[in-house]
C-alpha cells in the first residue's frame, strides 16, 4: 500500500485478499461463511467492491459475500498496456471464481458491472461460463445505452477527440471525485467525509485517476454486443430467478431504462426504489439486501 494512503484504507486493504490472473493482483473482499450460498458482487464505473461494504454486512449472516475489485479499480492492478474490455473483465471474473473454489453464485451487479453480468450470461447460455448462476439481481446500469442520460463528463470521455482533454481533466480530478458522485445521489450524505478519504484513495490508487479514459473505452462495447447482452439477458428469465431493482431518482440511468428493461423482460421481478439516485449500494443498501434476501428465499 502507499505510504499515502490513511489507516482506514489500511484496514480496507488488511480485511481483503489478492488473487493473481494471468500476471494481474485482483482484489477480493469476503464476508460470512463459505459454507452458505454465494452472491458475487459486481462493481460499476469509476468505483469499487467498496461500494457493496454495507450491503455484504447485511447479508452476510446468510449467505457467502464475494466482491471483485475490477483491473483499473479500487485496489487491484491498474495496468497501461490493457485494454479493460468487459470481455476481458468478464476473463478475471470467471477465473476469481474459480481459483476460490466456488461452483455457484447469485450475481448482484450495478452500473457497468450489469454489461458485464449479460456477458457472464452469454457465456452460460453458450455452455462456456466455468460456474453456474443461479440467480441474478441488476441494480441501475445502462444496459439499454440508447435510454442514457449522460453527464458532461462522460460525453467528454465518449469523445474520441476530447482524449487530450479527458486525460488532463482526470490527472487533476481527485479533489472534485467524490463530489462528483454525489452529484448524481439523491442522499450524498451516505458518503461519510471517511468514506470519501478512503474512495478517493482507492480511486488514486496506482494511479487509477488518469486510467479512467482507458477504463471507460469499455462504453462502446455496450452499442456493438447489445443483441448478444440483452438476448442472454431474456433467455436467463425463463430459466432462472432474475430481478431488476432500480433507483427512481437516478440521473444517468433513468427510471425509464429501468422500465424499458422490465418490458423486454417481462419474466424477471421489477422494483423501483423511492428517492434514491445512482449509487443504490450506498445510499440504500437495506433495499438491496431485501431484494437479493427476497429473491433467495423464493
Amino acid at each position: 500500500m502507499s505510504t499515502h494512503t490513511t489507516s482506514l484504507t489500511q484496514a480496507w486493504f488488511d480485511q481483503g485478499a489478492h488473487v493473481t490472473v494471468d500476471g494481474k493482483r485482483v482484489f477480493v473482499s469476503t464476508r460470512g461463511h463459505r459454507d452458505r450460498p454465494t452472491l458475487l458482487f459486481i462493481h460499476g464505473f469509476p468505483t469499487s467492491s467498496f461500494d457493496w461494504r454495507d450491503t455484504m454486512e447485511l447479508l452476510d449472516d446468510e449467505f457467502y459475500c464475494v466482491a471483485v475489485d475490477l483491473p483499473g479499480f479500487g485496489l487491484s492492478d491498474k495496468p497501461l498496456a490493457y485494454s479493460y474490455s468487459l470481455f476481458q473483465q468478464a476473463d478475471v471474473v470467471e477465473a476469481v471464481v474459480v481459483e476460490l473454489g466456488l461452483t455457484a453464485a447469485h450475481v448482484v451487479s450495478h452500473d457497468m458491472g450489469t454489461s458485464l453480468h449479460t456477458e457472464l450470461l452469454a457465456r452460460k447460455r453458450s455452455g462456456t461460463l466455468k460456474f453456474a448462476i443461479v440467480g441474478s439481481t441488476f441494480l441501475n446500469g445502462s444496459i439499454l445505452k440508447t435510454h442514457a442520460q449522460l453527464t458532461d463528463f462522460q460525453r467528454m470521455l465518449e469523445t474520441p477527440s476530447r482524449l487530450p482533454e479527458a486525460l488532463k481533466v482526470c490527472a487533476e480530478m481527485l479533489p472534485d471525485y467524490v463530489p462528483g458522485l454525489q452529484k448524481l445521489m439523491s442522499r450524498p450524505s451516505r458518503i461519510t467525509e471517511q468514506d470519501a478519504q478512503m474512495m478517493t484513495e482507492l480511486l488514486a490508487y496506482q494511479d487509477g485517476d488518469q486510467r479512467l479514459p482507458h477504463v471507460y473505452a469499455y462504453v462502446r462495447e455496450r452499442y456493438l454486443h447489445q443483441e448478444r447482452w440483452l438476448g442472454a439477458l431474456v433467455a436467463e428469465t425463463h430459466s432462472t430467478p432474475v430481478q431488476f431493482v432500480w433507483a427512481d431518482a437516478d440521473p444517468v440511468a433513468v427510471i425509464g431504462m429501468g422500465r424499458a428493461l422490465a418490458e423486454l423482460a417481462p419474466l424477471a421481478r421489477f422494483t423501483e426504489i423511492a428517492d434514491v439516485g445512482h449509487f443504490l449500494p450506498i445510499e440504500a443498501p437495506d433495499a438491496v439486501a431485501a431484494a437479493v434476501r427476497a429473491m433467495s428465499s423464493n
